[in-house]
């Protein structure tokens, strides 16, 4: 059998081959692939998805969202059969959104349109040989790349914080040694797409690539604080418990079992990543480090002596990640580990 990773994003869908190297090791065989939902005859380029509040409410799926979600599962069958996937392969697959309960369908996207039955329709169309049994965080599955992929930033780390910048934001934990869901720790930590700022912005929408695109270099010094901002309350949250530095529409407990852990690297990736490696991106990249290490030391000596030193963040402290297909080999780690 054979595993095919896909990351399906808000606009695409990337996919590829994935290899078992050893228990520890994944990577990608062949090219990845990738297909645009636009590029559907059908596109529904006037489709506007109805509001998120509603949606996490349960508002019915009209007719014109039923029609660009079988737009997203076309798109979706289309790359699968361009490995031959169709038989005799284990589908690995992320979507963004709010999943299911049984994590086989999307019941809210801010970016698309929900589909809550995905998964059953994708194994209604896969020969009898394949299979999915389930939707991955895209999230999680960047931490897992950055885990498996052997030139992943998070080996031979304990502690790590993931923040990847795409259409949206998304958010990666390891601590203990231990690859975290941040829907398994909402209790005590929450993902950035749920975080308003003082004036009550979301903060994803300010920090995603769309803002960074489409901002002056007024704005982007801005986006560069926040961006240290949250890294800072990261930090923080995870050593000495949520500090209320957002608003937050739900409660969240202060106390938790990972109080007293600090990170020991904080890995920027996907597009955010490739922005502040550029020309153009770096001295925004300096801004956030420097941002983060005034806050540090701000806040107190322990925070100073284990970030900071001689005047800056530590050496590798802020990790640039050039894994652009972190998500896709997280995917095929874990696509692996349902294969007998």
């Amino acid at each position: 059998m054979k595993v095919i990773g896909i990351d399906g994003g808000a606009t695409k869908v990337s996919a590829a081959l994935v290899e078992k190297v050893d228990s520890k090791t994944f990577k990608i065989v062949g090219n990845t692939e990738e297909l645009r939902y636009q590029d559907h005859e059908s596109f529904d380029f006037e489709f506007d998805p109805c509001d998120f509040e509603l949606q996490l409410k349960n508002l019915p799926i009209d007719q014109n969202e039923s029609k660009q979600g079988d737009i997203y599962l076309q798109t979706i069958l289309n790359i699968i059969d361009r490995f031959d996937g169709m038989n005799d392969t284990y589908i690995s697959l992320a979507m963004p959104g709010v999943k299911s309960k049984d994590k086989k369908g999307i019941t809210a996207m801010k970016n698309g349109p929900r589909l809550p039955n995905l998964c059953t329709l994708l194994q209604e169309k896969l020969g009898s040989t394949s299979k999915i049994s389930q939707l991955e965080s895209d999230s999680d599955m960047c931490s897992w790349g950055e885990q498996f992929s052997k030139d992943g930033a998070f080996r031979n780390i304990q502690n790590a914080y993931y923040i990847g910048g795409g259409t949206g934001i998304a958010d990666g934990l390891k601590l203990k040694d231990r690859i975290l869901s941040f829907d398994s720790q909402s209790n005590w930590i929450a993902k950035t797409w749920e975080l308003k700022t003082q004036n009550g912005t979301n903060l994803e929408t300010l920090i995603s690539m769309p803002s960074i695109n489409h901002a002056d270099t007024k704005l982007l010094y801005d986006i560069s604080i926040q961006i240290a901002s949250l890294i800072f309350e990261r930090v923080t949250t995870i050593y000495e418990g949520w500090q209320f530095s957002y608003g937050l529409d739900r409660e969240i407990q202060r106390n938790h079992q990972y109080c007293g852990t600090l990170i020991d690297r904080v890995v920027i990736g996907q597009r955010l990543s490739e922005f502040l490696s550029s020309k153009q991106g770096h001295k925004y990249f300096n801004i956030i480090c420097g941002h983060f290490h005034k806050l540090c030391s701000e806040h107190s000596v322990v925070l100073k002596e284990h970030f900071c030193s001689n005047g800056t963040i530590k050496k590798g402290m802020l990790h640039l990640s050039k894994l652009r297909e972190s998500p896709i080999i997280g995917l095929g780690a874990k696509g692996w580990t349902y294969v007998k």
